[in-house]
């Protein structure tokens, strides 16, 4: 059988055309006609002297399909730029080495802000990422930081006392140590060189230091653990262990067209409703008409704004296995629903027909949320006398309690819609949704770690992966011919 003729050192007649190099319907052609379009001019202007910069276009193509191909780190996809044909065909041959593109990645959060922003609107030209339905979620990302650089804002105050008696150790020394040299060498010697332990504990002192006025500022308490690496990351409980972590969220539609991405310090997500609503809005000019999140989001403050914007929301209070089922502890005892409340005159009439009035009224206020809680009670003995009291409360000598807050209408109206039918059906919907979206993220882009610290560029690379995301949703329905991207030579 012939062989082929193989040689490495063979010379062209014509230079090959780069855009031979990829397959006319690959994808990255898609993601190469998208970025094409998209206006760039609110990235950071080139300077008038100096190298000429990189093309904003160029750079936003090679990160872009590094995060929609699983390569984040600035070092991988310059490497990818001198080896792999898409990441060369997509920059033109231009080889940004990975400082230039951590610094392009890091430093324009408004330019980046506003590709995420186009990716929507090209969506939708499409007629993608209706807001019809949108799904709201959270998931804890790991920060940049290891546990071992976690400690107590307390602790790092008592490291700062010990590091600062420690100079005054050294400098004691080095005291000691000039007055015994004066006596052999003679008091005119130059010796003003500070030891290496000086320097190194000076560096201690004004890194701790920075630290402190650091979570002064975030108003973290001294029993809040704050690492020495990444001082906004928060030590967050995800499964059975804690780890240094940010709350990302996201809120996608029912194609998974992301909407809003968003990163929070907290690690609970009931106040992070409104916020994405507001971005939402801003983003698009459109309110969601449906909403739909788990009980993590489901605040009674939350459940007041849905209705005020007249966005139909499904939050339940209990987790999707325990809609419609009775909160109570024990399933004998009588639980809050079977209590009669007159709003007009305030109270509450138990099974029995007994009343019961407000008793004390309590500010309950905790790190992420604060409310205004009301106790009703019958008056004393009213429940020690009734024949059902073993079925009402364990409590027979105060008696029954009910608890009441400014929510608790909504609340009300909440758990009947969403114990029908068809409110679980459309609950239902969530799982199917948003969370995928986190899978696909996580598993298909790696991303299970930030790669940049501070809140402000952890907001910035969240947005980028949404981007990558929104671009192979696009991509995808382009070449199942499900949509249609107008002026691109294929699909």
């Amino acid at each position: 059988m012939p062989l082929r003729p193989y040689d490495q050192d063979q010379m062209f007649l014509l230079p090959p055309s780069l855009n031979e190099w990829v397959m006319h319907d690959h994808p990255a052609r898609a993601f190469s006609e998208i970025i094409d379009r998209i206006d760039t001019t609110a990235f950071r202007e080139p300077k008038e002297e100096g190298r000429p910069a990189y093309h904003p276009k160029m750079m936003l193509k090679v990160m872009l399909w590094g995060y929609a191909t699983g390569i984040r780190s600035s070092r991988k996809i310059e490497e990818r730029l001198q080896q792999d044909i898409v990441f060369m065909w997509l920059a033109g041959l231009e080889r940004p080495d990975f400082r230039t593109l951590c610094l392009f990645r890091s430093t324009n959060r408004e330019g980046i802000e506003r590709v995420f922003t186009e990716t929507i609107m090209i969506a939708q030209a499409m007629g993608m990422g209706s807001l019809g339905l949108v799904a709201l979620d959270g998931s804890k990302v790991r920060a940049n930081s290891g546990i071992d650089t976690f400690k107590k804002v307390e602790d790092w105050k008592k490291i700062l006392e010990g590091t600062k008696r420690e100079v005054q150790r050294i400098l004691a020394d080095v005291e000691q140590l000039d007055k015994q040299e004066d006596r052999q060498y003679g008091e005119d010697r130059r010796g003003n060189e500070l030891p290496q332990e000086m320097e190194e504990a000076k560096h201690r002192i004004e890194k701790i230091e920075e630290l402190i006025e650091k979570a002064r500022e975030l108003e973290k308490e001294d029993t809040a653990r704050v690492s020495s690496t990444d001082m906004e990351a928060s030590f967050m409980h995800k499964g059975s262990t804690s780890i240094p972590a940010y709350n990302a969220q996201l809120a996608v539609t029912e194609d998974q067209i992301i909407v809003y991405a968003g990163v929070t310090t907290e690690p609970v997500d009931v106040n992070q409703t409104k916020n994405a609503i507001e971005t939402i809005e801003a983003l698009t000019g459109e309110t969601p008409a449906i909403l739909v999140a788990d009980t993590g989001y489901s605040g009674g403050e939350n459940l007041r704004y849905l209705e005020e914007k007249d966005i139909d929301g499904y939050i339940p209070e209990e987790g999707e296995r325990h809609i419609g089922k009775s909160k109570r502890p024990r399933a004998h005892l009588f639980h809050k629903e079977s209590f009669h409340y007159n709003e007009h005159s305030d109270y509450y009439v138990c099974p029995q027909g007994n009343t019961l009035r407000p008793a004390a009224a309590n500010h309950v206020k905790t790190k992420y949320s604060a409310k205004d809680i009301t106790t009703y009670r019958t008056e004393r003995g009213v429940c020690a006398q009734c024949s059902q009291i073993q079925q009402c409360t364990p409590n027979t000598s105060m008696g029954r309690s009910i608890t009441r807050d400014g929510y608790e209408l909504y609340r009300e109206r909440m758990r009947q819609k969403i114990a029908t039918g068809e409110g679980r059906t459309i609950y239902g919907k969530r799982k199917c949704l948003v969370e995928p979206v986190f899978g696909q993220i996580k598993t298909r882009g790696g991303f299970v770690q930030f790669l940049l610290r501070g809140l402000a560029k952890v907001k910035i690379e969240w947005k980028i992966t949404a981007i990558a995301h929104n671009m192979l949703k696009i991509i995808t329905a382009i070449k199942r011919k499900e949509r249609m991207l107008p002026a691109l030579g294929w699909g």
